[in-house]
């Protein structure tokens, strides 16, 4: 009988969750706007990392352009009812790094001979395009999340589409007897193209800044969600079979034993000594196989070796600017494969030496931003906020050495957004400090005795000399 009626709502129900979540999005688009702009931007925070749900919405007018919408609604929602833009102490930077990434576009149209890049008709500018809007995301949230209670629901969105998507890989994916390429967590990005990889690498790098949180937070019902996340997250994070993503968790896990919990060192070093015993077979057997018996690579991490060594003959024939964004796959193909599998050696071949060391001072503000919030705040969130973004950043270091994890919408939105929550918690922490001593000094000033002039203390004197 239950499971008929479940049956039943579900045939009602399931034909109006797409019309339904449709007309919520013009709703909150709307009432963004006019008064609310975080309303779009927190579903914004939603739909970035699940293409396979926003996809659905292509066939509705105006569906493919939702994540633009949105971006458009916070956008004139901080000028109408956030005061407008404010200076973002990493904004400067990050404009930098997307103009040089457009110049870069021009460096490609010209040495490739396609169409200039202000039209549709250069391919190349609508991944620009994407690329420059997930930066944005830093200026909409930094704007638009202005205090720490807007802050925690940011985060908790966060640790919640996590869970959403971890819960349901747990229960679609089952592991193999033996390791198979075939059968791996993709999760939600197999829609665009993307694969397990990029699965594995999402997990490490947003599972850090939940675990910096978890470590810190000392609210009890945002501390199981984070411990949830967590939990349900090491699935796709083993079976993804990412050799990269296991690195990058390990190196979030070292830096949390470093800086925070030395507890954390005894178990990665548990890890490191039992790992055959502790892990799934399939994922030792994974592990196992990046090298033969004999001491030779085995196939895929052969292919990336040769990719590495045509990134680096590009590099050397153009070490200033490199051939242009997104030029590497114009020029190379390995039996098929047309990307570095190292985001670090496609910069050098694409951008050159201006392109790696700009990329690597973002990195490195980043960083700070997350050191500058564990140091400077008062509460217990904040701190948990920065140290969970710094594992965050050394995450993503470590996983693009193997690849591409850093300029997909999907995959690196929520890096962006994070940043600017840690930048604007810097701000309400050196605001909050300015203010306790600004009080701390009218209490000082108000105990103090008055400084009096020559004839109030002749007063005073007669005053007292008559009372005596």
């Amino acid at each position: 009988m239950l499971t008929a009626l479940k049956e039943l709502l579900g045939a009602i129900l399931a034909p109006m969750t797409l019309p339904l979540f449709y007309t919520g999005v013009a709703v909150t688009s709307v009432v963004s706007i006019f008064r609310r702009a975080e309303w779009a931007l927190y579903g914004l925070i939603a739909v970035t990392p699940l293409p396979n749900i926003r996809y659905r919405f292509n066939a509705y007018p105006y569906g493919k352009d939702l994540i633009d919408i949105l971006i458009f609604s916070v956008l004139i929602g901080i000028f109408i009812n956030k005061n407008g833009f404010k200076r973002a102490p990493n904004g400067t930077l990050l404009i930098l790094f997307i103009v040089v990434n457009y110049l870069a576009l021009w460096n490609t149209s010209l040495n490739f001979s396609l169409p200039l890049p202000f039209t549709t008709d250069n391919e190349l500018l609508s991944d620009w395009k994407n690329y420059a809007e997930m930066i944005f995301l830093y200026f909409l949230v930094f704007n638009c999340i202005q205090d720490e209670k807007h802050q925690k629901i940011v985060t908790s969105l966060v640790a919640a589409v996590m869970l959403f998507i971890a819960v349901r890989e747990f229960r679609n994916f089952t592991e193999g007897d033996v390791f198979s390429y075939d059968k791996r967590v993709e999760g939600p990005f197999w829609v665009m193209g993307l694969g397990a990889n990029h699965m594995g690498a999402f997990v490490a790098h947003y599972g850090a800044v939940l675990l910096g949180l978890y470590l810190l937070d000392d609210n009890r019902q945002r501390r199981w969600l984070y411990l949830l996340a967590l939990i349900f997250s090491l699935h796709p994070l083993f079976f993804a079979y990412s050799r990269g993503a296991y690195i990058g968790a390990l190196a979030a896990l070292l830096f949390f034993g470093l800086v925070k919990k030395r507890s954390l060192l005894l178990l990665l070093v548990a890890i490191v000594i039992f790992w055959q015993t502790l892990l799934p077979q399939t994922v030792v057997e994974r592990i196992e196989m990046t090298e033969s018996p004999s001491g030779e690579l085995e196939a895929s991490a052969g292919k990336r070796v040769e990719l590495w060594e045509r990134a680096k003959d590009l590099f050397q024939n153009n070490p200033m600017f490199g051939i242009g964004y997104g030029g590497f796959s114009l020029s190379v193909s390995v039996e098929g494969l047309t990307d570095t599998h190292n985001f670090y050696m496609r910069m050098l071949s694409e951008q050159g030496l201006i392109g790696i060391i700009l990329f690597s001072i973002v990195l490195l503000a980043a960083f700070r931003s997350g050191w500058r919030l564990y140091g400077l705040a008062q509460t217990p969130y904040l701190r948990g906020l920065g140290l969970g973004f710094m594992g965050c950043v050394v995450a993503v270091v470590v996983t693009n050495m193997f690849g591409d994890r850093w300029s997909y919408f999907v995959l690196g939105g929520y890096f962006f957004v994070l940043w600017g929550v840690v930048d604007r918690g810097i701000r309400i922490a050196t605001e909050s400090s300015a203010a306790v001593q600004d009080q701390a000094a009218v209490s000082v000033g108000d105990d103090a005795p008055a400084t009096l002039t020559p004839q109030q203390e002749a007063s005073e004197t007669n005053f007292i000399g008559r009372r005596m």
